[in-house]
């Protein structure tokens, strides 16, 4: 005698390749979701190591914002040490000196003690004694400095002790640190009962908040910064995790679709033992055990090799990929719990989703379960227009909230999510009948123009959009995350690339780090003779400058540039007018300031003996230029009268060039005599942002393969057994006179139809939420990735249907109506 369970194995045999196809489908979604998942879980670890190796051990840090001019006590410090859950705290004082007497530019100078809490914030070894300092690699670079050699600091000689390695990651800043004792006797206001500016401070695990609290009851003013709190270091993190998390969504809802997909045709093999099951009297009761037993081993074996596969994934290849592609650092951690809890969700999740199944085939009856391919009309119900309309009204006021609330604040950019989302929805829901407006409407042209093969395909084609809705959803779905994916990614290389470009005007930058005034425009006419060079211009630093508007007198900075060359190049529109005396404005600050081409200002520079602004003289307006240069709005000619009466240093020379590495190697000769000089390009500088970029989003683009190529295998594999159950129709049709050739047409119209139509609509839609999305920040679509996929997909079904097709339409008629 069979039990239940037996019965349900037995009827396996039927479709295996059925059953293999849909743990296999299980088996990947499983391994994709849970692969991001723990590197998400490894990432957050890494994080928090990554915090801690960049500011040390330290908790807490505590002080005097640079404005209020106060400085902590030796007293403050104690009064820290003796709060409860403090371990350890460390006094750092702050000056900016002047360094080997170059008067033009100042260094950041920190004053340290020697205790292992400021070690570890600022990653050096040595004990500093009074006459020592310790270097970054950057000052050590511009100084040509090495460990043992003397530098001069303010009025004083130290020995280099130390040179600091640049932390991956960032640049080498421009920093010295020296003994405490020596760097607050130079801040302004420093006292013999003067500890320090601010102080780090370590706090037992889970106390810095506390810590927090309790210094700011003891002085109101105190600044408090707690390290694992800064926003700027998780705001990475935290994109990161939400589209992780939206694409798991994603995957498992395209995973559930192609599932149902499956099952369908699963048991549309069983079919007939079913119908035979409940001829026999096999109660409802039964089948539905039969059913639900089917679909929980089809489900269980998916989700235990899908999380089989994730280990060997996480521990064996991810560690090779992350090395071979450079990845950012992450762990390879397995957290058991976690990765339990994950497999549980899944497992219950598809198990909840494909409770439909059990009840559709264990509530039907042996003549319905014979005819379910009838009454799959699509209609319109009074229940959708009230939906359509309820979703509508939503939709317009969450918009209209986000607008009131403002796009870029954290409210209206969920506001305008959510809406975008309810929009893509209805849209969703109305576009199958708009299709079978149009497809009606247009049916009489197909014949004409296409054949009465394909008139015959649309024809029919409308009762199996919606038996195969999960085929064309499951197209949708892909289309979507794809299309805001891809707009994603080409939004972030668009924006760095913008980036970019703002910072280099031409091939190659040369930039001044010591403000070295020897650097003068006269060597310009150097570079611009040697041949790799095509022209060169430079670009003052910004200078403090006031004028009089009205009664009022402004403060602000101009920026010194060649006029007559940007023109030349056509960076600026033609300028006329006296540059000795000229002045260019933007056109906001024009605008603001209700100024025009023509006026005259009077100009003005700070006496610090009356402590208020002078007349030193007048400019006249020659121009108005649209964006701010150097991040300044008003800019003078290097022959402006400024220029020696303000001793403006070159800050940058910008280079244009063909050929990079020729013009670098030209210019080697301002090494030489300049050796502070900072050469960088534009080409390598775009290299190493596109390269980060793909490091960065790389783990998503293998994703979206293994995603995009899941779909294919799972759409086609459902179309082709669709077509292979409609044998008995085809051959009915060539009874009435089709021929082989145009069987073939109808098919491929067909199956072309169903996945033009999932690509078409799923763009669509992608496109509409990312441009909805864009409300919140400027989008760039990716349309040649979408192309290229959708070509790949219309390729694949084109060449597997053709040769099915083929196949279907040689079979002799004779086998074909016996089959039947």
């Amino acid at each position: 005698m069979f039990t239940m369970r037996t019965i349900a194995m037995k009827l396996f045999r039927a479709a295996w390749a059925n059953v293999l196809m849909s743990i296999s489908i299980i088996t990947i979604s499983i391994c994709l979701v849970m692969t991001m998942t723990v590197y998400i879980w490894n990432a957050n670890s890494q994080m928090k190591a990554d915090i801690q190796a960049l500011y040390g051990e330290m908790d807490l840090m505590v002080g005097y914002n640079p404005d209020q001019a106060k400085l902590l006590t030796t007293q403050q410090v104690e009064d820290f040490s003796t709060l409860a859950g403090v371990t350890q705290v460390s006094s750092i004082s702050l000056a900016h000196t002047t360094v080997e007497q170059e008067k033009n530019i100042v260094f950041y100078t920190v004053g340290v003690e020697n205790d292992d809490l400021v070690k570890s914030r600022y990653h050096f070894e040595v004990n500093l004694g009074p006459k020592d300092a310790i270097l970054s690699e950057n000052v050590a670079r511009i100084f040509n400095k090495r460990v043992g050699d003397s530098i001069h600091i303010q009025s004083e000689n130290f020995i280099v002790q130390e040179i600091l390695p640049t932390i991956k990651g960032t640049d080498s800043p421009n920093i010295i640190l020296l003994s405490n004792d020596i760097v607050k006797k130079w801040m302004n206001n420093s006292q013999p009962q003067t500890a320090g500016i601010f102080t780090l401070i370590k706090t037992d695990e889970g106390r810095a908040k506390v810590v927090g609290a309790e210094i700011k009851q003891l002085d109101k003013t105190l600044r408090v910064d707690i390290m694992n709190d800064y926003d700027l270091i998780k705001t990475n993190l935290q994109s990161l995790m939400v589209f992780m998390i939206v694409l798991s969504v994603f995957i498992l809802l395209i995973s559930s679709v192609l599932l149902l997909s499956t099952f369908q045709l699963l048991f549309y093999k069983m079919k007939e033992q079913l119908m035979i099951l409940r001829a026999l009297g096999a109660s409802v009761q039964q089948v539905g055990r039969i059913v639900k037993l089917q679909l929980s081993l089809i489900i269980s074996f998916g989700v235990m090799l899908g999380t089989t596969m994730s280990l060997l994934v996480i521990k064996i290849w991810l560690p090779q990929l992350i090395s071979l592609l450079h990845l950012p650092d992450a762990r390879t951690e397995l957290p058991i719990v976690f990765v339990l809890v994950i497999a549980l969700s899944s497992l219950l999740i598809l198990q909840a989703l494909t409770q439909w199944q059990v009840a559709k085939s264990s509530r039907l009856l042996p003549l319905q379960i014979a005819s379910d391919n009838e009454n799959l009309q699509l209609r319109w119900t009074k229940w959708k227009t009230i939906m359509v309309s309820i979703i509508s009204v939503i939709a317009f006021l969450l918009f209209w909230q986000a607008q009131l609330v403002g796009t870029g604040s954290g409210q209206g950019a969920l506001f305008i999510l959510i809406g975008s989302l309810l929009v893509c929805g209805i849209l969703l829901l109305l576009i199958p009948y708009l299709f079978k407006a149009i497809l009606y409407i247009a049916l009489k042209p197909i014949r004409k123009v296409l054949g009465k093969e394909a008139y015959l395909a649309c024809q029919q084609l409308m009762p199996q959009v919606r038996k195969n809705m999960p085929i064309v959803l499951s197209i949708i779905g892909l289309m979507v995350i794809l299309t805001f994916g891809s707009s994603l990614m080409k939004t972030l290389q668009h924006n760095e690339l913008a980036y970019t470009e703002s910072q280099y005007d031409t091939a190659i930058k040369i930039k001044n780090e010591l403000d070295d005034p020897t650097l003068t425009p006269t060597i310009l006419q150097e570079i611009e003779a040697l041949p790799s060079v095509q022209y060169a211009y430079a670009q003052g630093n910004n200078t403090y400058i006031a004028l009089q508007l009205g009664q009022k007198w402004l403060p602000e900075n101009y920026t010194t540039i060649n006029i007559e060359k940007l023109v030349q190049m056509g960076k600026l529109s033609k300028i006329e007018g006296n540059l000795q005396d000229g002045l260019i404005v933007t056109q906001s600050f024009a605008h603001h300031h209700h100024l025009s081409v023509g006026d005259r200002v009077t100009i003005g520079s700070y006496d610090f003996d009356a402590q208020q602004d002078r007349p030193t003289g007048e400019l006249q307006i020659i121009g108005i230029i649209d964006a701010p240069i150097h991040h300044a709005d008003l800019i003078v000619d290097w022959s402006s009268f400024l220029t020696a009466r303000d001793y403006t240093i070159i800050e940058d020379i910008m280079v244009e060039t063909a050929n990079p590495d020729k013009a670098l190697a030209d210019l080697a000769f301002l090494k030489e005599r300049w050796p502070a000089l900072k050469f960088t390009d534009k080409a390598t500088m775009i290299e190493q942002s596109n390269e980060m970029l793909f490091q960065r989003w790389s783990l998503f683009v293998g994703v979206f393969v293994i995603l995009i190529a899941a779909t294919c295998l799972g759409v086609l594999q459902t179309l082709l057994h669709t077509i292979y159950t409609k044998r008995s129709d085809y051959a009915i049709q060539r009874l009435i006179g089709l021929s082989p050739n145009g069987l073939m047409k109808l098919i491929l119209t067909q199956v072309l139809s169903f996945v033009l139509y999932g690509l078409t609509v799923g763009t669509f839609i992608g496109l509409v939420l990312t441009t909805m999305l864009g409300f919140i920040e400027k989008v760039s679509y990716d349309f040649l990735t979408l192309g290229i996929t959708s070509i790949a997909f219309l390729a694949a079904t084109l060449i597997v249907f053709a040769l099915q097709g083929y196949w279907i339409s040689r079979k002799k008629l004779a086998h074909e109506m016996i089959d039947m």
